[in-house]
């Protein structure tokens, strides 16, 4: 089990509304990656094996991006 799965169970409060921690890191991370693949990391700290091992995915940034849209559609279907 991944840490992102075991997230997902945890609670929070964004701005009034309940999500999980999974899915904050989800989407946080699906943005920092679109942001990697154009050449800009994230922050000064941000590494892509951080969140190669929190999501569990492998392969390069164009693999990985794929990988967490690819979770986000599978865990929150539209």
């Amino acid at each position: 089990m991944t840490q992102f799965e075991s997230d997902l169970a945890q609670g929070m409060n964004i701005n009034g509304a309940n999500s999980s921690k999974g899915f904050y890191n989800l989407v946080v991370s699906i943005r920092d990656m679109k942001l990697y693949q154009i050449g800009m990391k994230p922050h000064r700290f941000w590494k892509i094996t951080d969140v190669k091992n929190y999501f569990g995915v492998k392969g390069n940034k164009v693999a990985v991006l794929s990988q967490l849209v690819a979770l986000k559609d599978k865990h929150f279907p539209r």
